[in-house]
């Protein structure tokens, strides 16, 4: 196409060329005509002058000696000029007619003169200067007769050649606009195919481009083109269809990627050997495109074929086993990806089998663990052609799923035979902690029941030996009172080891915080602690009127007793953010910090062998069945403040 286009151009200013070139030619032609018809013109015009010089002395010499007459001198000068006139006019150039007219023309001018010299000097009688003046004017009708064919023949002359020089201009006009319009059709005609010939293609490239962009990977064009656009077009062509086969290549790849995803991301959640082996001869099956897929493990000498397994029954996969030598034989040589037998079933390393099972070629992929072989993917029978190292790629990465998914399941079997171990470590650590529980319980149990037991029998044996009624009574009222104490002891433990349901209903926190203080009083009579109550405005909330009544006197109690008969005791509520808080106080001893954290265990306890250490952690559980909390600020020495937060609504 470019040799093409330079040869079109080439043509195309070449035809300019020849049109200017002609068009030239013909105006220099004609240049050089018109010049030569301006120069006829021009001695035409001398020509003119030699007649009028002729007829002018004529004239004089017909009326010299006459009123009419000019004077001598004029004549004399008349003559000059007409001689002058004749030898300018033979000066010129002429044809070899007229040249030899004018040689005559000249030679009667010469005699011309001489007659008229005579006249003029010639004094003699009349007759002789009349008879001279009859010569001159006999010689000037001649030299006019003369002259007057020379201008006649002359300007047919110049006639002829100034119509044969309009003849040529107007042919100069007519070539040159033929030339013109020729040049403009043809430059047309070859600019309006050049233009077909360029953009036919182009607008085949357009839409091919349209084409592909839509989708249509690997269309055609069906434009046939020569020279560099059949080239371009060829190219096109080439890379559409080699666009459409990478763009199959990459679809098979994500197919195989999205298969092999699949296969690799179901590894991940099985623990169970057999389900691995069923979803990795499914999964390469489906990889791969082949009749017979499964796993085989190293088993002694052997490795032999696990199951279940693609295309393979029970009895064909109990007949795959190979030596380990025969594999080893195959891996090292292998570079350690796989081995590939696509003809010559001899080669393998268990032939007669292979050719029991109707194989037709074989793949064995190598399954590594920490550099050591650990088994063997077996793929026999593709579908459709070989096998090739497109097949191996992704079984390799797989082979590396695979053997991370058998260690994951021997990891997974080893920490189930642990966790059994565990269970039953646990199970002995439980029981063993529930008999120290138990112990402990029954210690503190024992310890807690036994002085109000001690002070029952002293004074049912102080009943046997008394007398009076009043005193017997006062006796029996001790009694009762240790027995009650005893039955409360019991009580808080029953708590505390039973759940039972809440009984919930709407209640007002500041009534039981006073029936709770009214219960208190009798117990802080004889002492000097003072109580401080500011109850807030605070709403009814839901929750067990007799549980949180127990968990206010329990704080309360632990209270008195940290203040020591002497102190102040706070109580507090109010309403904020959606809870209500509750803060009793204290003045006593504080609670040091190394104990802080253990105040709310079961058991723990600071009383001594007044306390079980179950009142705080029966409290704590309550308010949790609440949906509260209970935050504790303490500093020894100068006494602590638990605050009780409900939620308001619950």
């Amino acid at each position: 196409m470019r040799n093409k286009l330079i040869y079109s151009l080439f043509s195309l200013f070449a035809l300019f060329f020849l049109g200017a070139g002609i068009t030239m030619l013909y105006l220099y032609k004609t240049t050089s005509d018109l010049e030569s018809v301006i120069n006829l013109h021009r001695v035409e015009i001398i020509r003119q002058d030699l007649v009028i010089n002729a007829q002018t002395v004529q004239t004089h010499l017909y009326t010299f000696g006459t009123v009419f007459g000019q004077e001598l001198d004029v004549i004399v000068e008349n003559v000059i000029d007409l001689d002058e006139s004749a030898h300018k006019c033979l000066s010129c150039h002429h044809t070899e007619e007229i040249t030899e007219k004018l040689t005559e023309v000249v030679n009667i001018v010469e005699q011309y003169k001489d007659a008229l010299s005579y006249l003029i000097t010639t004094s003699a009688n009349k007759e002789r200067i009349e008879r001279l003046r009859t010569v001159a004017i006999g010689i000037g009708t001649t030299l006019l007769k003369k002259t007057q064919e020379m201008a006649f023949i002359a300007g047919q002359k110049l006639n002829e050649r100034t119509v044969n020089a309009i003849k040529e201009i107007n042919n100069s006009r007519v070539i040159l606009i033929v030339t013109l319009v020729l040049s403009f059709f043809i430059a047309l005609a070859i600019a309006i195919t050049m233009t077909r010939q360029i953009t036919e293609p182009i607008f085949e490239l357009v839409d091919a481009t349209r084409r592909i962009k839509a989708g249509e990977l690997g269309y055609t064009t069906s434009y046939k083109g020569k020279g560099e656009f059949g080239e371009l077009i060829e190219s096109f062509n080439d890379m559409s269809r080699s666009l459409s086969e990478s763009n199959q290549e990459i679809m098979r790849h994500l197919h195989s990627l999205a298969n092999l995803y699949s296969v690799t991301l179901t590894f991940h959640a099985i623990t169970n050997k057999t389900d691995i082996y069923r979803e990795l001869a499914y999964g390469v099956a489906d990889l791969v495109g082949a009749e017979q897929c499964g796993l085989m493990l190293p088993e002694g000498d052997y490795f032999v074929h696990m199951s279940p397994a693609v295309g393979l029954d029970e009895e064909d996969i109990k007949l795959l086993r190979v030596p380990k030598d025969a594999v080893m034989k195959l891996y090292y040589p292998t570079k350690r990806r796989a081995f590939i037998l696509n003809d010559n079933i001899d080669a393998s390393p268990i032939a007669e089998v292979d050719k029991k099972l109707n194989v037709r070629n074989l793949m064995l992929v190598w399954v590594r663990h920490k550099g050591e072989l650990v088994g063997v993917i077996r793929v026999a029978n593709k579908i459709s052609g070989d096998f090739t190292e497109e097949d191996v790629r992704p079984l390799a990465i797989l082979a590396n799923n695979v053997s991370v998914a058998l260690e994951n399941a021997r990891l997974y079997d080893d920490l189930r035979r642990q966790m059994r171990e565990l269970q039953d470590a646990q199970e002995q650590l439980v029981q063993a902690a529930k008999l120290v529980a138990i112990g402990e319980l029954a210690s503190n149990v024992a310890h807690e029941i036994n002085n109000p037991l001690t002070s029952i029998l002293g004074y049912a044996e102080l009943i046997k030996e008394e007398t009076d009624l009043e005193s017997i009574m006062r006796d029996v009222d001790i009694i009762e009172k240790e027995s009650l104490r005893a039955r409360e002891i019991v009580h808080q433990l029953l708590e505390f080891s039973r759940k039972r349901p809440l009984e919930i209903k709407e209640i007002d926190i500041n009534q039981i915080l006073k029936d709770v203080i009214e219960l208190i009083s009798l117990q802080i009579k004889d002492t000097r602690i003072k109580i401080s109550e500011s109850f807030g405005d605070i709403p009814k909330i839901k929750g067990d009127e007799n549980q949180l009544k127990q968990v206010f006197l329990n704080i309360i109690n632990n209270a008195i007793f940290a203040m020591q008969d002497k102190g102040v005791l706070g109580i507090s509520t109010y309403a904020a953010d959606g809870n209500v808080y509750v803060t009793i106080s204290d003045t006593g001893k504080g609670i040091p910090k190394e104990i802080m954290p253990r105040i709310f265990e079961p058991f723990f306890s600071t009383k001594k062998e007044r306390g079980t250490g179950l009142g705080l952690s029966v409290s704590y559980k309550i308010i949790q069945s609440h949906k509260g909390r209970i935050e504790v600020e303490s500093e020894e020495g100068k006494g602590s403040k638990f605050t009780v937060i409900l939620p308001i609504e619950s």
